[in-house]
């Protein structure tokens, strides 16, 4: 697996940390999409749907993206790769998780860290509607867990001919217990509140039958216990953790990878990324500074702007682009 030859992100002194790399990444302003694109729908064997859009493009490269715990296609990070992929010429794919965005109200059941299954179903339809070309799956954080399983063999039969993973949760025990200490209860505040919205949402709307009691100071670690585990299936959150943690099934990986991760990042120990058994087909990356999705830089990448990580997507899609093309 070729590695990637990369400008460091060095960063500006307001940021130099995993925290500032998190916070000012969330809130400097990012471009949007002019539109969202053309509107497809999944539908998932257990009766849940997924609505998914996509601008179409010249190259034989088709990008899905799949977004973070709590955010929906209008995160920033997926916006800017969208626009990023646009540029680049290939055909690329916004996909909501179940429940969230547009299909606030199509889905009684949660979408969680191990969900391959549901990126399997996306990567189903994508191949009957562009058979020709190869398919890219790009998850952030928590769908980055999602991606890697599939890739490993983890539930769903329909992989991607290669996958980019950002800050990925590998342990999900560790990454939630992290996340409710310290000065993380401010990232972990905000996602149990987001979840509870959408959980009495779901109750209000009978799309579920009980309903869940969540604190108002709950953490995910708690959330993933009194709902996540048990609304999905699980025998506990332990089993939920254990089975879907990612680092299981990453040396089963057997298409071209690329894994970043930052070495500050607040709440996932890049420890499991030094500790995981790669496969070799696993480029792995892991920059200084960039913290949780941040990864901004004091002087402009050579794409012109201050945010590395659109530089790192950048060369990864088009290392990965050019390995497709040797292989063919």
């Amino acid at each position: 697996m070729q590695r990637l030859e990369l400008i460091s992100c060095e960063a500006p002194f307001w940021a130099d940390s995993g925290h500032g790399q998190t916070l000012w990444g969330h809130f400097l302003k990012s471009p949007e999409l002019e539109n969202p694109g053309i509107n497809f729908e999944v539908d998932l064997p257990d009766g849940d749907r997924l609505f998914c859009y996509y601008h179409p493009g010249h190259t034989d490269l088709v990008v899905s993206l799949y977004h973070g715990l709590s955010g929906d296609m209008h995160a920033d990070y997926m916006q800017r790769t969208a626009i990023l992929c646009r540029k680049l010429g290939h055909t690329v794919v916004l996909v909501n998780h179940r429940g969230a965005g547009p299909g606030l109200t199509a889905a009684k059941n949660p979408y969680h860290s191990g969900r391959a299954e549901d990126v399997s179903e996306v990567l189903k339809v994508l191949r009957k509607k562009f058979p020709s070309k190869k398919q890219i799956a790009i998850g952030y954080s928590m769908s980055g867990c999602i991606v890697l399983g599939l890739g490993g063999g983890f539930r769903g039969d329909h992989k991607p001919d290669g996958i980019i993973t950002v800050n990925a949760p590998l342990n999900l025990g560790r990454g939630a217990r992290l996340l409710g200490s310290g000065f993380n209860r401010i990232y972990d505040v905000r996602f149990v509140h987001r979840l509870r919205q959408n959980i009495d949402m779901k109750y209000r709307h009978g799309l579920i039958q009980q309903p869940y009691r969540i604190p108002i100071w709950a953490t995910i670690h708690d959330l993933d216990s009194i709902y996540t585990a048990p609304a999905s299936g699980f025998r506990d959150r332990e089993d939920y953790y254990e089975s879907c943690s990612a680092i299981h099934y990453v040396h089963k990986i057997d298409v071209p990878t690329y894994m970043l991760t930052g070495a500050d990042d607040p709440f996932v120990t890049v420890q499991d990324y030094r500790d995981a058994n790669l496969s070799k087909d696993i480029s792995l990356h892991i920059e200084g500074r960039g913290g949780h999705l941040g990864y901004i830089a004091k002087q402009k990448t050579p794409l012109g702007s201050h945010r590395w990580l659109d530089y790192y997507l950048h060369e990864a899609l088009q290392n990965m682009a050019e390995e497709f093309t040797a292989g063919s």
